[in-house]
């Protein structure tokens, strides 16, 4: 499952100018190296423009091992490999397939466009603004009119000063193979939409709803998503240092999914759940914690499972949360029950 789709503008690859400050250049490979470690993670699509490479290396930005190398030299950064940077944008480049075979969608052809911000600013050379001016475009058109499939893409800019990209162009020629993209303003009315834009992994979680995810989790894996969504955006409240493998460990139990699904929870109770999984996950308010017992009675023993103890968190005053909490430390997320069920799943 995919709770997330992003295009990579190639500009975010290109290795920034030789004078400027140590602090872009670490931020550079940081954001580089960061793309590198959702690769590989079920939850997030990462996809490039099929010309990335091509305007890359038209511009002169591409092949960068000496640029970098430079760079690294410039700016006295030791902590990171040339080599390993290289071969991220490198594999970042190979990604297949391509935004626009993905969505089905090829090339525009536009006219007086306008973008607000003027995120154009952003592009080292002319082919990188060329191709940023296209998949923005593109990228506008499909969330306007399928927003089924594209409503929550992201476009990934160097640096980005508002969430969105307000869109505007006369549009001569759409080249595109879809078959629900309809209704598009004929040249020389004016087109026009918006573009969901964030700089980083940080500015990608932030603008996900955690909530929206658990709903239309199909797996544990998009359970496991939302909570970890939920950990992560609750400790940028606090501003902490963190990174998305620094989250507590915890699992899904194989009863949690088709159980809480079967309660048809609305969207503010999806925020009530992931609110209490996450204070459980920090132990915070533990107040609303305590044992999940065999009886009815204070006194009655608690539940367990060989060495794990059955817990029961208070949601609100309808919903509970029944979760294990493990020998190894780690906790394991059970069911979701009304008020008067104590049931949990083993």
């Amino acid at each position: 499952m995919s709770a997330a789709t992003v295009t990579i503008d190639a500009g975010v690859l290109a290795v920034p100018v030789q004078s400027g400050t140590a602090e872009d250049a670490h931020r550079y490979v940081e954001t580089i190296l960061d793309w590198s470690k959702l690769m590989d993670e079920p939850w997030v699509a990462i996809y490039m423009s099929e010309r990335a490479s091509e305007a890359l290396f038209e511009d002169g930005l591409y092949p960068l091992r000496d640029q970098l190398k430079r760079l690294f030299g410039t700016q006295g950064i030791v902590e990171y490999d040339v080599n390993t940077v290289a071969a991220v944008v490198d594999r970042l480049l190979q990604l297949t397939p391509s935004f626009e075979t993905f969505f089905s969608i090829r090339d525009v052809l536009t006219e007086n466009l306008s973008l607000e911000p003027d995120v154009m600013r952003l592009c080292s050379g002319e082919w990188l603004r060329s191709d940023l001016a296209r998949c923005v475009v593109l990228i506008a058109v499909l969330r306007e009119h399928c927003p089924q499939d594209a409503c929550e893409h992201s476009l990934i800019l160097r640096s980005a000063d508002s969430r969105t990209v307000r869109v505007r162009a006369q549009i001569h020629e759409l080249d595109h193979s879809r078959q629900d993209l309809n209704g598009l303003p004929i040249y020389p009315e004016y087109f026009e939409g918006e573009v969901l834009v964030c700089e980083n992994f940080r500015g990608l979680v932030e603008g996900l709803s955690d909530a929206a995810i658990l709903l239309r989790a199909k797996d544990d894996v998009g359970v496991e998503t939302a909570v970890r969504v939920a950990l992560y955006k609750s400790r940028l409240v606090y501003q902490q240092t963190f990174g998305w493998d620094d989250l507590p460990s915890f699992s899904i139990g194989h009863s949690f999914r088709p159980l809480m699904q079967a309660i048809h929870p609305t969207e503010q109770l999806a925020v009530r759940v992931l609110r209490a999984i996450v204070e459980t996950l920090d132990r915070t308010n533990m107040a609303d914690t305590h044992a999940l017992r065999n009886g009815p009675g204070g006194g009655d023993a608690q539940r367990v499972r060989e060495n794990d103890k059955a817990m029961r968190r208070d949601i609100d005053h309808e919903y509970h949360l029944h979760y294990w909490q493990c020998a190894d430390g780690t906790v394991e997320i059970a069911s979701m029950v009304v008020h008067n069920d104590f049931a949990i799943p083993e």
